[in-house]
């Protein structure tokens, strides 16, 4: 009987378990994480910080699931060390764990900027439950309508300060870059988009980068670098992720971003890694559609060597908040006179709404939907397939034209 182990619970190691057992109905499988909650979806940690839920609430199975799939949990219980020589693992309270196949897919961790003032109290990121439990009891504390500031304009910055407005606080984000967003999405979509979270009543401060933050029994202020001071009795940084490669360090396995992987996800024999820690081809995507198809080609070769092969994942990201919907498909950040492609645009501001399509030879390369609700599996199979739209390059200019009415 093979005995596949899983370090991390998020939702590559999750997939990559159901796709085990869904493969091998006798094997033993042992997930290890130093969490010590079962798997949530990470965007239900929005819903903690404003709603009166328990971790219950957001759990994805319960324990009897896993205890029915015979996958054996290790809660709270972390690896320190990988032996992939002798196909052992060195856990943290000193113990050993013998493995056929292992699958690393500890994650990621939030990025702290070196600045002055980020362990100051009533500074948070957001990456795990206590973090949210945490958001949530200092919003309570602080009481409402009291100055929140979020560092980073990214999807999850947004996000947050949406959750902190719904919590009835005075949310500013403070983005370093021109706009919002500016890995997903264009300028122009950009604005569109600024102008609803300015509707909400959410401050926007782009072109700006934090000096320091004050504070002593509790943060009171966020000074920027061109000296403007933002009161703040709460702050969220929200800066990005790094991989948690300090494992793959102390085991000696190759990283560099992240855990380095082969089309395989192979990252030496009989060792894989999927999802956050993950980097094929110089990247680590961090969002969870590629974590999820990682994963599952991981599980597949980790069963049968070289059986699945990884080609990469197509850029998603999207943002689903008080009913606005917001889709990033594919290549739709380029230089626009670049001749090889052609832009089509369509918009309605007022009405926060945008689309932008990228195309070659006619064939759709990208997508981006702002406000358009019912559009992104349309778009997904739009930009995945490349379909050829030539024909509707006029009607596409109008915005009520959907993207379902496109017949490829």
């Amino acid at each position: 009987m093979k005995k596949y182990v899983i370090v991390g619970l998020g939702i590559a190691g999750l997939t990559a378990a159901k796709t085990i057992r869904s493969l091998d109905s006798g094997s033993e499988i042992s997930i290890y994480t130093d969490e010590q909650t079962l798997f949530y979806p990470k965007p239900k940690l929005f819903d903690l910080i404003y709603e009166t839920l328990s971790a219950k609430d957001i759990y994805y199975y319960d324990s009897f699931w896993y205890d029915t799939n015979r996958i054996r949990l290790h809660l709270g219980t972390g690896i320190r060390k990988i032996d992939s020589i002798e196909h052992k693992l060195l856990t943290e309270d000193g113990g050993t764990v013998n493995y056929d196949s292992l699958l690393i897919a500890n994650g990621a961790s939030c990025f702290v900027p070196s600045f002055e003032g980020t362990y100051t109290p009533g500074v948070f990121t957001l990456r795990n439950l206590s973090d949210a439990f945490a958001i949530r009891r200092h919003s309570r504390l602080i009481g409402n309508h009291k100055p929140v500031v979020v560092i980073g304009g990214g999807v999850l910055g947004l996000e947050a300060a949406h959750s902190f407005m719904k919590n009835k606080l005075r949310p500013t984000v403070i983005e370093y870059n021109s706009y919002l967003l500016p890995r997903q999405i264009d300028k122009e979509g950009a604005d569109v988009l600024r102008g609803i979270f300015e509707n909400w009543g959410i401050e926007i401060k782009t072109d700006s980068s934090t000096e320091r933050i004050t504070g002593e029994k509790n943060v009171d202020k966020v000074i920027l670098s061109n000296g403007t001071m933002l009161p703040a009795e709460m702050v969220l940084i929200s800066s990005g992720v790094r991989s948690n490669v300090d494992l793959l360090e102390r085991s000696k396995l190759p990283y560099k971003k992240g855990a380095l992987v082969d089309d395989n996800l192979t990252v030496t024999e009989d060792v894989y890694a999927a999802g956050d820690i993950a980097e094929h081809n110089g990247n680590v995507y961090g969002i969870i559609p590629p974590a999820i198809e990682q994963a599952t080609i991981a599980a597949k070769n980790m069963i049968k060597p070289g059986t699945a092969i990884y080609h990469g994942s197509m850029p998603t990201n999207t943002l689903k908040i008080a009913g606005f919907n917001f889709t990033s498909i594919g290549l739709v950040n380029l230089i626009e006179d670049d001749p090889q492609y052609e832009i089509i645009r369509a918009k309605a501001p007022i009405d926060g709404k945008y689309r932008k399509i990228v195309l070659k030879d006619g064939k759709v390369q990208g997508i981006i939907i702002l406000g358009l609700k019912g559009e992104a599996i349309a778009a997904n199979k739009l930009v995945n397939t490349h379909a050829d739209v030539s024909q509707y390059k006029e009607r596409l200019k109008d915005i009520a034209f959907s993207l379902k009415e496109t017949r490829t």
